[in-house]
């Protein structure tokens, strides 16, 4: 079992798959909780049960989070995609209740002795310092996996780098660093041997630095939050030494902000100053929370967000950012009242309060004084992101191991309950292996049409793309990107056969995903681009009307029917519809401005 964990926790953020699977930093991670998690509930059998008031609490919590789960799936507006997840995370509710099973199991483990979260801190230290050196090194400009552009942004001197490592995203590889320290300076100051108080160190250092580099804020302070409760509470003696310590770090970290190698971080502190309320993120808050009014009992169901946030989305919110689409509330509370409503969201506060409660209880224990302060970082953090897989795992086994530690534990009979948990462990695997099987083969037949695709192979890349059908588990939606990646085939391939194959196939999935899509507002308007390409402009209009249903205050549909009506010389309608885009782009886009006085001046001239 000690093994299992520790293969988990070192595991989950490190794996990737670039080249293999199209999900490569998502697919891999899922699979590891799924299956390690099932095998771990397998070798339950074997660990002998323990019982204190704190761990009655948290499996109590535990188990009603997994039936309310249950409940705001079956009662879900899409029932399919909250059972197996959406593409961008991929936590639905089979994967959600691994993390809830694995933090049982680690809560039970870790009772156990002192030892074994010892051991769990020891891999996730361990792991974290490998995966901090690469976003360093991604910072510095180094990357032999994945795609640079892929998270530069801005041009010429405000050209900024958020190294995601192997997060996907520098939000959630910030956020999963704070674990990495938090877990460095616990070896540090708890364990016994000299070897693993120097890799705590050593996580912890690299950790804070490649934090930094993410120019996340919300991490940055969450560690400082963590860092002052944890402070607080050890009041450590602070000599001449640790003052110069200080200061030459302070020094150092100056030294490289002003030096040519800073000029990105630079870059990145001169958005963030040009942003100081957070981006998007109050009037996100404001209409996720007026969009969970709706349904406030059982929410809309897990991953749903993306589907019906655009209807809730205010004007103020458009106008402000009109092209961005929001894919979540960024925020954990309020991720859990959409997708759960009220009971839900209750259930995770009352989990979140139990482990601050744990390291109340366990104040004189060191280890629950560095764990508490991990913990509060992580709460701080996560109040601007939502939870990815990794970034789940890691909150929820840091609440278990807060648990383990409030009570001394009653350790029962090795025998007892074996059969209960041989059949709960049964059902565990029953359930884990199958989605984790199905969603690497599909997703690895997803990079083989990518591939297939991309070289112009038609045919194959039509073929592999039937075994994505055939395979992929509940809530893998695929239509959309794959008519977007086989229309650019139809662009350039220079077989006709082939150029009229992957239209057709790009049309028929484009079609489909109107009806299952994940980003609706986006299937219509690829629908209706096919459309338009054919002079189709009756389907088109009906394609952005379909758009407009999706998300009203998205300023790109207006736009585009504007200039659908316009061609139509349906110079009235054209003009209420540029009309509209131009106030929901709030000036950003010029284009947009354009299209308005073009089509009033045409309207002018078309008067008598």
């Amino acid at each position: 079992m000690a093994f299992c964990l520790r293969a988990i926790v070192t595991l989950l953020p490190l794996i990737l798959a670039p080249y293999v699977l199209l999900y490569y930093d998502i697919t891999p991670k899922v699979v590891v909780i799924l299956l390690g998690t099932a095998l771990a509930a397998l070798l339950m059998v074997r660990e002998a049960p323990v019982r204190s008031p704190a761990l009655r609490v948290f499996g109590f919590l535990l188990a009603a989070q997994g039936v309310w789960l249950a409940i705001s799936t079956a009662f879900s507006k899409d029932p399919e995609l909250s059972f197996g997840g959406g593409a961008w995370r991929r936590y639905g509710l089979i994967t959600q209740a691994a993390a809830l099973l694995l933090a049982w199991i680690v809560a039970q483990h870790s009772a156990g002795g002192p030892e074994r979260a010892r051991g769990l801190l020891r891999a996730m230290s361990l792991a974290g310092v490998p995966i901090a050196i690469y976003g360093i090194l991604q910072y510095l400009g180094w990357e032999p996996l994945i795609d640079p552009s892929a998270y530069h942004a801005g041009e010429g001197p405000l050209t900024i780098v958020r190294p995601p490592s192997t997060l996907g995203h520098a939000s959630y590889f910030a956020t999963y660093l704070l674990s990495v320290i938090f877990a460095g300076a616990t070896l540090v100051l708890v364990d016994k041997s000299p070897r693993w108080r120097i890799l705590g160190a050593v996580a912890s250092l690299v950790g804070t630095v490649a934090l930094i580099l993410t120019g996340t804020r919300a991490a940055m302070l969450g560690l400082l939050c963590g860092a002052i409760l944890l402070g607080a509470w050890l009041r450590p003696k602070i000599g001449a030494s640790e003052v110069a310590a200080g200061l030459v770090g302070l020094a150092l970290l100056a030294g490289f902000y002003f030096s040519p190698a800073g000029v990105l971080l630079r870059a990145r502190t001169t958005w963030s100053m040009g942003d100081m309320a957070g981006g998007a993120r109050p009037y996100l808050w404001r209409d996720a929370v007026r969009m969970a009014t709706a349904r406030w009992l059982v929410g809309f169901g897990p991953e749903t967000f993306s589907i019906w946030f655009p209807r809730y989305q205010s004007a103020e919110l458009a106008r402000a950012y009109p092209s961005f689409y929001q894919e979540s509330p960024h925020n954990i509370l309020i991720d859990a009242l959409t997708d759960q409503g009220v009971v839900g969201a209750g259930l995770f506060i009352a989990v979140t309060a139990l482990g601050f409660y744990a390291a109340w209880k366990a104040r004189e224990s060191l280890l629950a004084k560095v764990l508490a302060g991990a913990l509060l970082a992580l709460v701080v953090s996560q109040q601007f992101t939502v939870f990815t897989m990794v970034t789940a795992a890691f909150f929820y086994v840091t609440v278990a191991l807060l648990v383990s530690q409030a009570y001394q534990p009653e350790v029962s009979p090795a025998g007892r309950h074996r059969i209960r948990r041989l059949i709960a462990g049964g059902l565990a695997a029953a359930v884990f292996v199958p989605f984790a099987i199905s969603l690497v083969y599909a997703d690895a037949w997803l990079a083989r049409v990518n591939y297939l695709a991309h070289f112009g192979r038609v045919r194959e890349a039509v073929a592999a793309y039937q075994h994505v059908e055939r395979w992929h588990p509940p809530g893998m939606r695929t239509d959309l990107w794959y008519s977007r990646a086989i229309a650019r085939v139809a662009r350039k391939s220079p077989n006709p056969a082939d150029v009229i194959l992957a239209w057709q196939q790009g049309l028929e999935s484009a079609i489909r995903a109107t009806r299952n899509a994940e980003e609706p507002e986006n299937a219509w308007l690829n629908l209706a681009v096919f459309y338009g390409r054919q002079n189709d402009y009756a389907h088109t209009e009906e394609s952005l009307r379909g758009a407009i249903a999706s998300a009203p205050n998205s300023y790109k549909p207006h736009w585009l029917l504007a200039q659908v009506l316009w061609t139509g010389k349906r110079l009235d309608e054209a003009s209420v519809e540029a009309e509209r885009a131009a106030d929901l782009n709030g000036g950003k886009d010029p284009q947009v401005s354009r299209t308005l006085a073009q089509i009033l001046a045409a309207a002018k001239n078309s008067q008598p």
